[in-house]
């Protein structure tokens, strides 16, 4: 397995996937390119490589050694940068990362395997610098958070992160079983007549439920990941591993099934106020069955800005997690509990003048 590099083929520095243009930009000479080119030259490269290779097999040439082999230890992997042959360590799952000497972003291919190739890949549209100015700005509009407290020259790990989700297309075959009532009441002048109609009601349908979504990484922290959805996923793309360029990227841990287990039971809950919300009757109860018909799952990969934020003289660091699309951010804040103190007594001392006033004037 052979960690690779998008190569400028003009200054043969790195590229890196840019969120504010959509293309790829080299650092050291600034050009850019587009999908198109870039994918091009990557298919010249791999075609180049595996005529070289089946060259070599001709003339029986003895195996050549990997040029960056993978060695295990333990829980991570080390593989070599094909820039600077320095060691690159990666947990297992990690696709995408960048040399910690030469800062090279190297996409993993070895890992995607086919049956580890995802189906497709949300890029990435807001840069790093966008993200931080969100993340301070969605900070300071949180008014119980200590003064002082986030700051930019504190924001040193924040990384753009490709997490795996499998997201599905689901056909339901549902029913519904229950009572409708509908009641009319009738004043005669001395006696008021209430009339209840009693409707038995048999309803079924077969619903289909688009993008149902699930993290396909075991030690994806779920509060934080469902916390910045929806992602506008009109705007995928095919996978390739290009978009990796610059970020780091997780490969799946769990299998379809596995990810998607609850989804039968989650789309349930959803089959009773499906069925019965064109019911027109004063009331109406009973229960509903559902049965999953046929489900279309796509590995995809979506972007999110990942922040580990230490405070100086802080145990405990806070983690946040922000959409790579909309800017949607989830986290737990620290609160200043005396600021929060004293905005309850002062909205609790308003409150008692109020009601003193209204008394005043109406007793």
């Amino acid at each position: 397995m052979a960690g690779v590099t998008y190569s400028c083929p003009n200054c043969g520095s790195y590229l890196a996937f840019n969120p504010d243009l959509q293309k790829w930009k080299c650092n050291s000479c600034g050009s850019i390119f587009d999908e198109q080119t870039l994918l091009k030259r990557a298919a010249e490269y791999q075609q180049q490589a595996e005529q070289q290779k089946a060259a070599e097999h001709a003339h029986e040439a003895p195996a050549p050694e990997p040029a960056q082999p993978e060695q295990n230890t333990g829980s991570q992997v080390v593989y070599h940068c094909p820039a600077c042959g320095s060691e690159i360590i990666t947990d297992e799952t990690t696709v995408a990362t960048s040399c910690y000497y030469c800062h090279n972003p190297v996409v993993l291919e070895g890992k995607l395997t086919a049956d580890m190739k995802p189906d497709q890949v949300l890029p990435f549209s807001i840069s790093e610098e966008k993200a931080v100015d969100g993340f301070l700005k969605w900070v300071s509009k949180k008014r119980f958070v200590p003064k002082g407290f986030f700051a930019r020259d504190q924001i040193k790990q924040m990384e753009g992160v490709y997490y795996p989700h499998f997201i599905s297309d689901c056909i339901v075959d549902g029913t519904y079983e229950g009572e409708g009532r509908r009641s009319t009441v009738v004043d005669t002048g001395r006696d008021i007549i209430t009339t209840t109609e009693h409707y038995a009601v048999h309803r079924r349908g077969m619903i289909t439920f688009q993008n149902v979504m699930r993290p396909a990484l075991k030690s994806e922290d779920r509060k934080l990941s469902d916390g910045i959805h929806p992602f506008p996923l009109e705007d995928v793309k095919p996978f390739s591993g290009a978009y990796l360029a610059g970020f780091v990227a997780e490969r799946r841990d769990m299998t379809e099934d596995e990810a998607t287990a609850d989804v039968e039971s989650e789309l349930t809950n959803y089959v009773t106020p499906l069925l019965t919300e064109s019911v027109h009757y004063n009331s109406v109860s009973g229960s509903s069955t559902a049965s999953l018909v046929d489900k279309e799952c796509r590995y995809t990969l979506l972007p999110t800005w990942v922040l580990t934020y230490v405070k100086t003289g802080q145990k405990v660091p806070y983690y946040y997690a922000m959409n790579g699309r909309t800017g949607e951010v989830c986290g737990k804040l620290p609160l200043n509990k005396t600021k929060l103190r004293l905005w309850g007594l002062g909205l609790a001392a308003g409150c008692f003048i109020l009601y003193c006033a209204a008394a005043y004037f109406l007793f």
